[in-house]
């Protein structure tokens, strides 16, 4: 990334330059993964992908950082409702986002009773979800 680029900012550093918004996506499809990481970060976020929840919790009871966490709904070994489920009994606050291709409002329902923020159809585009994620957390730093 060069110097001139626009990076999504997350808030000033200890410098008062903002630094970029760190992104876990968790998607077990490798395809999505690897085109919706490469495409955040082309939007100036920093991203770290798993292909399962199971890993991302493993890497953030190792002590991993993060602004935002993506999810995608369904997931072979672990569904992405559970994997929010096991973040919040491990202390995990984080912000939650769900991306599906099978967005139904049942499921956007019970995705924002278990705590996630947002519930997003990939059919909207890695923009849209970019522009929905400084939304939502330039709202929550108001809020808190």
């Amino acid at each position: 990334m060069g110097p001139s680029r626009t990076v999504a900012s997350c808030g000033p550093s200890l410098t008062g330059h903002h630094r970029p918004i760190d992104l876990v996506l968790v998607d077990d499809d490798d395809d999505f993964r690897e085109a919706a990481s490469g495409e955040l970060e082309d939007l100036g976020f920093t991203v770290r992908s798993f292909a399962d929840g199971a890993d991302m919790l493993a890497a953030f009871a190792r002590g991993m950082r993060a602004d935002v966490i993506v999810l995608d709904w369904y997931m072979p070994a672990m569904m992405g409702i559970d994997v929010l489920a096991h973040a919040r009994r491990a202390g995990n606050w984080l912000p939650v986002v769900f991306l599906t291709g099978h967005s139904t409002a049942g499921l956007k329902e019970m995705a924002l009773k278990g705590g996630a923020i947002d519930f997003m159809d990939k059919t909207g585009g890695i923009p849209s979800l970019a522009e929905r994620l400084h939304a939502l957390l330039e709202t929550s730093k108001v809020s808190s």
